[in-house]
């Protein structure tokens, strides 16, 4: 293991591409203090706190800009998640009453529905916002179809994606959000570097953690993402 990371780095420093540490990979990280996260300003969010990767956040401005001139409004609900910060969430929902008697595979499947590991969420990376609303249905009609159409016609030429398409065309992992968009240009950088430097054994520290391998959650979750 520790060759194989040796060689990836050499040749990742030939290449001229950054490296990113496994903590930055698994989102054990601070963004208020890491110098390559800025805040995002208040007036582009639906609350205050929000952070993004530098480079990201300035590809936002720019899109956010343009989507302005035509009268739409981009407003960041989430940003950059810590570990600890997705662990709150998972356990959260992990102790809720509905699931009392589930097996814990069945469980964590259905925890799974939008909702990631800790250690696994793209949202660690500082790359992936989510936009306006978490429900699907506000982006079918008004205002909500408007954001979606300029994300789907624009977003792509600034680098911004929304990863988690239908799953009609076969892709595994979470189910459809319209929502959530990816800078391209760096989380797919960082997602080759976290199939090269995580494994599933990094996975851990959080209540049900232990049934992460049998899920298969960095094949089917982490990978799962639109071509």
């Amino acid at each position: 293991m520790l060759i194989r990371l040796l060689l990836l780095v050499a040749f990742l420093q030939v290449e001229g591409v950054k490296i990113y540490t496994e903590e930055e990979l698994l989102g054990k990280i601070n963004p208020t203090s890491h110098s390559d996260f800025s805040l995002v300003p208040s007036e582009f969010c639906s609350r205050s706190g929000i952070y993004l990767r530098s480079e990201v956040l300035d590809k936002f401005i720019v899109l956010r800009q343009l989507a302005e001139e035509e009268g739409i409004k981009l407003i960041i609900v989430s940003g950059t998640r810590s570990f600890n910060h997705q662990k709150d969430i998972w356990d959260r929902k992990w102790t809720k009453p509905k699931y009392m008697g589930w097996e814990k595979i069945e469980k964590a499947k259905d925890i799974l529905t939008y909702s990631s590991m800790p250690g696994t969420s793209r949202h660690h990376w500082g790359t992936d916002f989510d936009l306006n609303s978490l429900e699907n249905n506000y982006f079918d009609s008004g205002e909500g179809k408007k954001v979606y159409d300029f994300m789907e016609r624009c977003g792509g030429e600034h680098g911004f994606k929304q990863v988690y398409t239908s799953k009609d065309g076969g892709r595994t992992g979470y189910e459809e959000e319209k929502w959530h968009w990816s800078y391209m240009p760096v989380s797919s950088v960082m997602l080759n570097q976290y199939n090269e430097l995580v494994c599933i054994s990094d996975i851990r520290g959080f209540d049900g953690s232990e049934v992460a391998d049998s899920i298969n959650v960095i094949g089917v979750f982490v990978n799962g993402i639109a071509e």
